[in-house]
């Protein structure tokens, strides 16, 4: 789920003219004091990147799950006459997905588009980040206990900028059944036994990934990061430092949050303030390849070539260990008919991680083209097994 795009309109004056419903409060105000190196608090302050110091008040402060009495009837008729919980779950998912000639609200995926709840109710179009947060608030308001579920998907970057490298994440809902279910999944629904994922781009996900349920407060931290990565892409320098600082405010143990901050000075060529950001971010998180690519590009811009060596080869190391770095290699390989250098590069990230399926699947075409139908079956056969475990 990452990342930065364009501003929608005049935001704050769209929420002030809507009547909210009563909801349940992301409030990301439960921080605790950190005290940073004054180096690091002059770059919080605003004062080498705006211009002067920002005052408390001029953060932003959303309520993140707030909805209109339009969105509240939508959910109401939505679950209408269900009384099953798990009933009630999925119609609020087909109700929000199904088109509007139905009687849903056709939301569409739309990769880097971070918005409140109620501007994603009304664009109909959202990011993972975005219809996770829209769902919890109908589904909250309904009485269901959604959360924010974290999923750490095989690694993804996007570089939109020369040198400068963007991790993606991703964002789904869970939520707590009563009864022991069978395990499905089904178009962009999942349910495993005692709980329910909905997830608006289930093929980025699996139930055997690594995830956890996260606080509303991190999840408001990923909101005003993304928000701040969109701001800056437009060259709203100002309203990206507020959003960045929010989200620092709000969680700064994150590196990747770090790392986008950093990006933001790096924007504006003040690069000895983007090394110190960067620095602090990997002291955080010594395995942050974004960082490192970053760091590495800094240096090359200062033509400190030592240090942007190092950085890329360390860079370069953690990306050659990551077995889905290699899978990457070896779809390229295959793309370009180099099917002998695509094994190679399949096999590193099948001995590196035996249980991604995708692996096989790959495998197994590789192999086709190559004209071992023995392999073939194996690797088919091996690629429906994990399939199956997965869902």
């Amino acid at each position: 789920m990452k990342i930065f795009i364009y501003k929608y309109g005049p935001l704050y004056i769209t929420l002030l003219i809507i009547l909210l419903m009563p909801a349940c409060t992301i409030n990301p105000q439960k921080m605790t004091k950190v005290e940073y190196p004054a180096e690091m608090s002059d770059l919080l302050s605003g004062q080498k990147l705006i211009g002067y110091e920002i005052k408390e008040n001029e953060l932003p402060h959303i309520n993140l799950l707030a909805i209109t009495p339009e969105m509240a009837r939508f959910a109401e008729q939505a679950i209408a006459n269900k009384a099953d919980l798990f009933d009630k779950v999925k119609a609020l998912h087909m109700a929000l997905l199904k088109p509007v000639a139905q009687g849903g609200r056709e939301i569409t995926y739309s990769a880097f588009t971070t918005e409140t709840p109620i501007k994603t109710f009304n664009d109909r179009k959202a990011n993972c980040l975005s219809f996770t947060l829209l769902y919890v608030a109908l589904a909250r308001h309904l009485g269901i206990d959604a959360h924010v579920n974290e999923v750490i998907v095989p690694p993804k970057w996007d570089m939109r900028e020369s040198g400068q490298l963007y991790y993606m994440q991703h964002v789904n809902v869970k939520i707590s059944l009563r009864n022991n279910l069978n395990s499905q999944h089904i178009g962009s629904f999942s349910l495993i036994p005692d709980q329910a994922i909905i997830d608006l781009a289930m093929s980025l996900y699996r139930p055997t990934y690594p995830q956890k349920t996260i606080t509303d407060e991190l999840a408001a931290a990923k909101f005003y990061s993304n928000r701040g990565m969109e701001f800056s892409a437009e060259g709203n320098y100002r309203d990206a430092f507020l959003y960045l600082r929010k989200a620092i405010q709000i969680d700064s143990q994150q590196s990747y949050i770090w790392n986008n901050f950093g990006s933001l000075y790096r924007r504006n060529e003040l690069f000895q303030a983007t090394e110190i950001i960067y620095l602090y971010g990997l002291k955080l998180n010594p395995d942050d390849l974004t960082i490192m690519n970053n760091l590495s590009g800094v240096y090359q811009k200062t033509g400190d070539t030592n240090q942007a060596t190092l950085f890329y080869n360390l860079a370069t190391r953690h990306r050659q260990a990551n077995p889905y770095y290699q899978y990457i290699l070896a779809h390229s390989a295959f793309d370009s008919g180099d099917y002998i250098k695509a094994l190679m590069y399949v096999k590193r990230a099948i001995n590196r991680e035996k249980t991604e399926p995708r692996f096989y699947q790959l495998t197994a075409r590789i192999y086709e083209q190559l004209g071992e139908p023995k392999q073939v079956d194996m690797m088919t056969k091996k690629y429906k097994s994990l399939l199956a475990a997965a869902h």
